[in-house]
């Protein structure tokens, strides 16, 4: 397989387990238990963290929970000699890339590791992160969950969103949206209520509050 050679890894684990990963990541930093997480995770540094859900310091999964309120992109696997179903539906939202069972297999590592190398390849390409994990690519021109679901868009919701991802930060008016969008028409006809059809359509398929709207100033898209 591919090894992730380009990426650090933060493993919660073993002497032993460090020397074994250390053949597929370019740095592995190790830790004790779960509790030394937070004080030296940096969500910019190591984008894949390997957490002991056996410890018993803190439980990994209020840590992966405790991540992901504010960090959509790092990769997080779990490492156990057993996840029993309570925990195992308590991981499901937490979009992890896997749980490596220990006494450690080749097969299984090698299959999970597959998994961390197709969410860093994906997270790499140029994305701009939105609310609750949303991520439009700009090179794909594609909008996706934070699951990496496709979410489909219009001809016109496309030209909405990357016009205010265009102007990231900066309320745009909606005459300069009316003209983006319909160019020339919008000199000849009202196009209020298009934008507003517009709008209600694109804030469906996006998170919560994710266009602001000052009155009469314009529209604002919520980066992360």
């Amino acid at each position: 397989m591919n090894r992730v050679k380009t990426t650090s890894l933060l493993l919660v684990g073993k002497d032993k387990e460090k020397e074994y990963f250390e053949k597929y990541f370019k740095d592995v930093l190790l830790l004790k238990n779960n509790r030394e997480i937070f004080e030296v995770y940096q969500k910019d540094i190591f984008s894949t963290i390997f957490l002991d859900c056996d410890s018993r310091e803190r439980d990994a999964l209020d840590i992966c929970k405790k991540i992901r309120e504010h960090d959509h992109k790092t990769v997080m696997v779990l490492l156990s000699q057993e996840l029993d179903k309570q925990k195992l539906y308590k991981a499901l939202p937490l979009h992890l890339a896997g749980c490596i069972f220990r006494p450690f297999q080749l097969e299984q590592v090698e299959n999970v590791l597959f998994n961390v190398n197709y969410e860093l390849a994906f997270l790499l390409n140029d994305a701009v992160w939105l609310k609750e994990g949303y991520h439009f690519h700009t090179d794909q021109i594609i909008l996706h969950t934070s699951t990496h679901q496709e979410i489909k868009l219009t001809k016109n919701e496309l030209k909405l969103l990357n016009l205010l991802i265009k102007e990231k930060d900066k309320l745009v008016t909606e005459e300069s949206i009316e003209y983006y969008i319909w160019e020339d028409d919008s000199f000849e006809t009202d196009c209020s209520s298009r934008l507003k059809n517009l709008l209600y359509n694109l804030r469906r398929k996006l998170p919560k509050n994710s266009i602001s709207n000052n009155y009469k100033l314009g529209y604002r898209l919520i980066h992360v």
